[in-house]
C-alpha cells in the first residue's frame, strides 16, 4: 500500500492555491512580487494564520517546558523568572513540581497573592505561581533547585525555509512551511483577500467556519464521554488509588 500525501503547507502554496480560487494569475514568487494584490494575499495568509492560532489549542503549536527554580537570595519571597520566547497561552492545569511531585498552584489572584505575601509563613510544598510584566512569578522560591514544568501554545507557527530549526510567526518566504491547518489557512486568507477587495466573502467566510468547526480538533483527539452508568470494575485506578510502584508488595 501507498500514499501521496499533498500537505500545500508553504507560503507560495497557499497563496497560489488562493490565486487559483479567485481567478488571479497565479504568481510565481508571492514573497517577492510587486503586485499590490499578490502582497495582499500574503499579507492575508499572515493574518489568517496569526488569527486562527488564537481560535483553538492546536496540538502542532503545543509545547512542553521547564524551568529551573531557585531563590536567586535566600529567604527571598517573591522572584521572577522568563517564560519561553515563544510563550503564548497556557495550557491550564499542567503546571507541576516535577521534583515534589506535586501539582504547582496558580494561577493565584492578586487578593491571595498579597494574602500570602504579608503571612509570617510562606508555602513551600509546592509552587505557587502567578504571571505578571510577562514573566512568572514564583512564591518563596526553593534554596536548593526543583523544576517547574508545564505545557504551552506557541505564537511560532511558521517554520523558515532555509533553517529549519528557525520558528517563526510570520511567513516571508516562499518556502516558509505553515504549521497549522493549511486547508484552513487558506478558506481563511481566500476570506480576509476578498474582504480587503471590497468584494463579498460570505461565502468565503462560510466555507471556513464550517471547516473550521469539522477539522480543528481531528489530529488531537478528544476523550469519549460516558452519560450512562458503567458497568465495568474500574476497581484500579493509577491517578486515584494504585501506588507509582510497589503495587502487590
Amino acid at each position: 500500500m501507498s500514499f501521496q500525501i499533498i500537505e500545500d503547507a508553504t507560503l507560495l502554496a497557499i497563496v497560489q492555491n488562493v490565486a487559483q480560487m479567485v481567478s488571479y494569475p497565479n504568481p510565481s514568487d508571492p514573497a517577492g512580487d510587486s503586485d499590490p494584490s499578490v502582497q495582499q494575499m500574503v499579507q492575508a495568509v499572515n493574518m489568517s494564520a496569526t488569527e486562527l492560532m488564537s481560535l483553538y489549542d492546536w496540538q502542532s503549536l503545543t509545547r512542553t517546558y521547564e524551568i529551573a527554580i531557585e531563590a536567586s537570595t535566600p529567604g527571598i519571597s517573591e522572584q521572577a523568572f522568563d517564560l519561553p520566547e515563544d510563550f503564548y497561552e497556557w495550557i491550564d492545569q499542567t503546571q507541576w513540581n516535577s521534583t515534589n511531585q506535586w501539582p504547582a498552584i496558580g494561577p493565584i489572584s492578586p487578593q491571595m497573592w498579597q494574602n500570602l505575601l504579608v503571612r509570617t509563613v510562606l508555602p513551600t510544598m509546592s509552587f505557587y505561581w502567578q504571571v505578571r510584566d510577562n514573566s512568572l512569578y514564583i512564591l518563596a522560591p526553593p534554596t536548593e533547585e526543583q523544576t517547574l514544568t508545564f505545557m504551552y501554545q506557541s505564537l511560532a507557527w511558521v517554520i523558515d525555509q532555509d533553517n529549519p530549526t528557525l520558528y517563526k510567526n510570520r511567513a516571508t518566504k516562499n518556502g516558509d512551511t505553515i504549521l497549522l491547518d493549511s486547508f484552513l489557512v487558506t478558506l481563511y486568507t481566500r476570506a480576509k483577500w476578498l474582504e480587503m477587495k471590497g468584494l463579498d466573502s460570505a461565502a468565503a467566510m462560510r466555507d471556513f467556519h464550517v471547516n473550521f468547526e469539522n477539522r480543528k480538533g481531528q489530529k488531537k483527539g478528544s476523550p469519549v464521554l460516558n452519560m450512562v452508568r458503567s458497568y465495568g470494575f474500574p476497581y484500579l485506578n493509577a491517578l486515584y488509588n494504585t501506588p507509582d510502584t510497589g503495587f502487590g508488595s
